[in-house]
C-alpha cells in the first residue's frame, strides 16, 4: 500500500470521528451513464455533553435506477434534527420520487412527488406533484454541462399554526439552471438554482439553491463542500420566519 494510501485512510478516519453533515447526491442523471442501480448513503450522529450540551442526528439516501434506454427512477430521502436544551436548532426531513424519460437527447420529460417538513420555518408538511421538460442545452468536455428545466408543480402547504398561517393550496412554476462538471479524478462540480413562482400571484415565490465541490478520497468515500441558500418571498408570519436560510456544510459521503 502506498503513502498516498495511509494518508487517505487516516484523512477517512478523521472524518468519521468527526460528527458529519448528512447529504444527498444532486448530480444529474444521464440515462445510459451509469446503468442498473447506483446510490449513495450518508449517516450522522453526534451527543455532547459537558461543557456543551447538544445532540446532532441525520441519515439521507440516493437510490437511482437507470434503464440504459428510455427512462430512469430517482428516489431521495432525508431526516436532520439537531438540539440543545430547550431549543431545536434543525428539524427536518423529506422524501422526493422523480421519473425521468428521454424523449430525444438532450430532450426529457419528468414528473415528480415530494413531500416535507420543516419545524423550525414553521412548515407541517409540503407536498407536491409536478412535472415538465429538462434540456441540456450545453455539453462540453472541458467545460461541464448545463441543464434548463421548466415545468408546473400543484403544491399542498400546511403550516404549524394555521390560525396565524392559513392552509394554502398553490400551482408553481418549477424553472431551474443546472451546471455541472466532472474532473478527471472524479472530482465533481455541482450547482443549481431553482425558481418557483405562485402562478397566480407572482410576488410569492421561492428561490433554492445549491453550490458544492465533491472529491474522492478513498475508493468510494467523498469529501463534500457544499454552499445553500434558500428564499421565500412570503414565509410563515407565526414567529416571524425569515425570508432567507444561508448555510455551508462539509460532508463524507459513500457512493454504491
Amino acid at each position: 500500500m502506498t503513502m498516498k494510501s495511509y494518508r487517505s485512510i487516516l484523512l477517512v478516519c478523521i472524518l468519521l470521528a468527526r460528527p458529519l453533515f448528512a447529504y444527498i447526491d444532486i448530480s444529474p442523471i444521464e440515462i445510459g451513464q451509469h446503468p442498473a442501480t447506483s446510490g449513495s448513503l450518508a449517516l450522522s450522529l453526534s451527543n455532547q455533553r459537558g461543557n456543551t450540551n447538544k445532540s446532532d442526528m441525520g441519515v439521507n439516501i440516493n437510490l437511482r435506477y437507470d434503464s440504459n434506454t428510455t427512462y430512469a427512477l430517482w428516489l431521495l430521502g432525508g431526516y436532520n434534527y439537531t438540539h440543545i436544551p430547550g431549543v431545536q436548532i434543525e428539524n427536518r426531513g423529506f422524501a422526493h420520487l422523480r421519473y425521468l424519460y428521454k424523449i430525444e437527447d438532450p430532450l426529457y420529460a419528468e414528473t415528480y412527488l415530494q413531500t416535507e417538513n420543516n419545524k423550525l420555518r414553521e412548515i407541517q408538511n409540503r407536498s407536491l406533484i409536478g412535472t415538465g421538460i429538462r434540456y441540456r442545452f450545453y455539453d462540453n468536455s472541458k467545460y461541464g454541462r448545463i441543464y434548463l428545466g421548466i415545468g408546473l408543480l400543484y403544491e399542498y402547504l400546511r403550516f404549524s399554526n394555521t390560525q396565524v398561517d392559513p392552509t394554502e393550496y398553490n400551482l408553481r412554476g418549477n424553472n431551474y439552471l443546472h451546471y455541472t462538471k466532472r474532473l478527471k479524478n472524479k472530482t465533481e462540480i455541482n450547482a443549481f438554482i431553482y425558481y418557483q413562482p405562485n402562478i397566480r400571484a407572482w410576488g410569492d415565490y421561492t428561490i433554492h439553491s445549491i453550490a458544492e465541490l465533491q472529491t474522492p478520497i478513498f475508493e468510494n468515500f467523498y469529501l463534500l463542500l457544499r454552499f445553500f441558500n434558500d428564499y421565500d418571498s412570503t414565509p410563515p408570519k407565526n414567529n416571524q420566519v425569515k425570508q432567507y436560510d444561508v448555510s455551508q456544510r462539509i460532508s463524507l459521503m459513500w457512493k454504491f
